[in-house]
């Protein structure tokens, strides 16, 4: 079982690798790599270049939907319609579907997805999670 990454938690252990004793930055070091690898992602997964986020938030699939692969609603039973989730979290929603209809995608990773989407149901969905989502799906959709 993964363990959810909390990003207050990554910041607060990343913030500690600037101390002057060398204990707590190994301690802090170590710690963040084993959540990192406790939640069943890696760093590439984290850490996305900066031409992944769209900086003034278009929708850039607008152009290419033709291309994406059809969505099976199979591997999401019960999840919300994009059309019935608002604003951002439409796009989100659509490029979460997207991304699931895609072959050899891991399912650690379209579990991560699936918790995405009950996360925006639930309105615990933010900014951070959006831009993560819109990078992970570029990237993932370089490799097709």
């Amino acid at each position: 079982m993964t363990e959810r990454l909390e990003r207050g938690d990554v910041i607060h252990l990343l913030e500690k690798l600037g101390s002057d004793e060398d204990e707590e930055v190994l301690a802090a070091a170590r710690e963040v790599h084993d959540r990192v690898s406790a939640a069943g992602t890696t760093w590439e997964d984290l850490l996305v270049p900066d031409e992944a986020v769209a900086a003034d938030g278009e929708d850039r699939d607008a152009a290419d939907d033709s291309e994406a692969p059809a969505y099976d609603a199979r591997e999401d039973e019960g999840a919300e319609a994009a059309g019935a989730i608002g604003g951002k979290n439409a796009e989100a929603v659509k490029l979460i579907d997207k991304l699931l209809a895609q072959p050899g995608i891991s399912e650690e990773t379209r579990e991560e997805l699936r918790d995405y989407k009950t996360d925006i149901s639930e309105g615990e969905f933010g900014e951070a999670d959006r831009r993560y989502i819109r990078a992970l799906h570029d990237r993932l959709s370089k490799r097709r």
